[in-house]
């Protein structure tokens, strides 16, 4: 029983490191037109979702949006892989472990500026 315990425990802590890494430029590079289901895939859902509820939070509270997309137009990784690859063509100096996340804010404020 002690040893399953101890088990878990490492387990639980493998998934929390893993959990806190965030997904780097290489990682995009790599691995997001190779794999459409894979994790990276994931990442970049959720992390297009995730600026879309800050930006409608932003907007509820009369504060100024992160980026301004047309009403109609529904955001997701067919959009923003192309926005993205355009991100890193003109910004080749950006080193591998830049964060995807602020590349696809950037990307997102520069297609889509209020």
């Amino acid at each position: 029983m002690r040893v399953s315990k101890v088990a878990l425990a490492l387990l639980a802590a493998c998934f929390t490191l893993n959990a806190s890494a965030e997904m780097t430029a290489a990682q995009y590079k790599q691995w997001a037109h190779a794999d459409n289901n894979s994790i990276y895939a994931a990442y970049i859902t959720g992390t297009i979702n995730a600026f879309g509820w800050a930006n409608g939070e932003l907007v509820s509270k009369k504060k100024p949006a992160l980026f301004c997309p047309p009403p109609n137009l529904a955001i997701g990784n067919q959009n923003v892989y192309p926005l993205l690859d355009t991100f890193f063509t003109n910004h080749p100096g950006l080193s591998d472990d830049f964060p995807i996340g602020l590349a696809i804010l950037r990307s997102l404020q520069a297609a889509f500026p209020c």
